[in-house]
């Protein structure tokens, strides 16, 4: 158990340090292309991702070795595909629960949270969803999902609102997301829920297309949750196509269930595409990683490239250290 002075001299740290933005890279020999949506810490160097456009229910086991100074991405190794040959669901998120060692993966397909061994067997066992959370626009169920085992919770959102929350952002309704944060405990029934608004739409422009929403979420061991938020301008051809990933902290604990989350700033950057770059990544995963050797927090991000669409975009790892 991590003691009281521990956790209050993270929380300084986390607040006070600014984050370190590693560059990103790509292992396209070591790694089958695919639509990389989440992305969970085994430990050690063993992680797990969800593809969610894969052909049955399942997680692809990785091998990542990071430096661990910088955090610094060093290599990606595919270490196979574990499935129970079931139908695919959706899966857009991941995590694991190293007290039992297994894995839940959200599906948006079905908006349930089911519970998988590491061999990709699933045990029938699943996160009990409030009602509410049936009430989705199509395709913007259940993104991000993420267990802290020192806190004992799961923590869970929608991509967008809710149908009776609002509408959702649009290149003509610049209006924000209202989103609710739903925790659960390790009796997987539901715990508190909170609100929280993304920004509203920056994109600009008659001929482009825009998604916005939370695609990740990363549960800290002081009952924090770093969000993260991305904003996608998309244009029919790709040129001037880019991502504005942000990154936000929020403290669930310090305000009453059912009250908006008040929410800080910790990094943003972005990804293009045009006709001298060719970095663009829809960072859709997250996870919290390793700690480095002075003890500073490594975040995994993941992109989804559409299964390297047209050749065009590319299966990116980022990290960043807080």
């Amino acid at each position: 158990m991590i003691g009281v002075s521990l956790l209050l001299s993270f929380a300084i740290t986390l607040s006070a340090q600014s984050p370190v933005l590693n560059k990103q890279r790509h292992f396209r020999k070591n790694l089958p292309a695919g639509n990389y949506s989440g992305i969970t810490w085994l430990g050690a160097d063993r992680y797990a991702i969800v593809n969610d456009k894969s052909a049955t229910a399942g997680f692809r086991l990785l091998t990542i070795r990071t430096d661990s100074t910088t955090g610094a991405i060093l290599d990606v190794r595919d270490d196979g595909f574990m499935t129970d040959n079931r139908s695919a669901r959706d899966e857009e998120g991941i995590c694991y629960v190293p007290q039992t060692q297994t894995v839940f993966l959200t599906g948006e397909a079905d908006g349930q949270i089911c519970e998988y061994r590491l061999d990709g067997q699933a045990t029938g066992r699943r996160l009990n969803i409030p009602q509410v959370f049936a009430d989705t626009y199509r395709n913007r169920s259940f993104e991000a999902l993420t267990y802290n085992a020192n806190t004992h919770l799961f923590w869970t959102t929608t991509e967008n609102s809710l149908q009776s929350d609002g509408q959702m952002p649009t290149i003509k309704d610049k209006v924000p997301n209202i989103l609710r944060f739903q925790s659960f405990g390790d009796d997987l029934q539901p715990v508190s829920q909170y609100l929280y608004r993304t920004d509203s739409p920056a994109v600009k422009g008659k001929k482009v297309q825009t998604t916005l929403g939370v695609s990740g979420l990363v549960a800290l061991d002081d009952g924090r949750l770093i969000v993260l938020e991305r904003e996608v301008r998309r244009t029919k051809l790709y040129i001037g196509t880019f991502v504005h990933v942000k990154l936000y902290l929020v403290n669930p604990k310090s305000q009453q269930p059912g009250q908006l989350l008040q929410k800080q700033l910790l990094t943003e950057f972005r990804t293009s595409f045009n006709l001298t770059k060719r970095s663009l990544a829809n960072y859709e995963g997250i996870c919290a990683g390793p700690r480095l050797t002075d003890g500073r927090l490594l975040l995994l991000l993941v992109a989804d490239s559409q299964n390297q669409y047209k050749g065009r975009l590319k299966d990116w790892f980022k990290t960043v250290v807080l």
